[in-house]
């Protein structure tokens, strides 16, 4: 990246997924902005106070606050999430408008590139979860469904990332891809935040919604609707 690093800025970053990210950023050699949001993250969060990262307090619900985080970066990677899963206005809040809210402040900055974690479930991958899934996160894929419509209308370079059922045990550490919602599978936060990353400056992955699961978890009838990603 040449001697000056760029600069990605990690919304929710102190969730077990964005602190994952923020360590897989600092790997790839990137410098991290951390964006913190009153009253959910304290001021010196605990796992982010170290060489590299940078804290700042955003306010998710204004464009002009996340664009004065956005100031001077070029990429940004969006890991929030509600902590409400059954308030619909908690959802609507930070899975859609805050996702909004950032490509906005993303695009009105000229950054280069948006990674959006959604979910496996969301819009044409609904079939890929239970129907027992749907029933009780619907607030939330919904949410999650609306802020990538937008994201993927908006005019700006985006890859939007649905990782299948996160698993807290160890996998093969493959991850495999899908696209249009056929398969589901599960996946460690480590490689989703690998796929984040990653997704910044590949372009086989540029204005995509993909699906990302261990190549282990996937069912046989289900292999012949993955797909490459160089």
């Amino acid at each position: 990246m040449g001697s000056e690093k760029s600069i990605v800025v990690v919304a929710g970053a102190t969730g077990r997924a964005g602190s994952l990210i923020v360590e897989e950023a600092l790997k790839k050699g990137y410098q991290v902005r951390a964006l913190l949001v009153k009253p959910f993250d304290p001021p010196q969060p605990s796992g982010l106070q170290k060489e590299g990262v940078e804290l700042i307090y955003g306010d998710l619900t204004s464009v002009e606050s996340l664009a004065e985080v956005m100031e001077g970066a070029h990429f940004v990677i969006s890991a929030i999430g509600s902590k409400k899963p059954f308030s619909k206005k908690e959802n609507d809040k930070i899975d859609n408008m805050g996702n909004q809210n950032l490509a906005r402040a993303a695009k009105a900055k000229s950054l280069q590139h948006l990674v959006v974690i959604s979910s496996t479930g969301v819009g044409d991958s609904k079939l890929a979860v239970s129907f027992i899934y749907r029933a009780l996160m619907g607030p939330i894929l919904k949410a999650k469904g609306k802020s990538e419509e937008f994201i993927r209308g908006f005019g700006m370079d985006y890859t939007i990332i649905r990782p299948g059922g996160y698993a807290g045990e160890a996998l093969s550490g493959k991850t495999v891809f899908g696209e249009g919602g056929k398969f589901s599978g599960r996946v460690t936060r480590e490689q989703i935040a690998e796929v984040c990353v990653d997704a910044l400056t590949n372009p086989s992955m540029k204005n995509r919604t993909l699906e990302a699961v261990d190549a282990s978890t996937v069912k046989e009838e289900l292999r012949p609707f993955l797909i490459t990603i160089k």
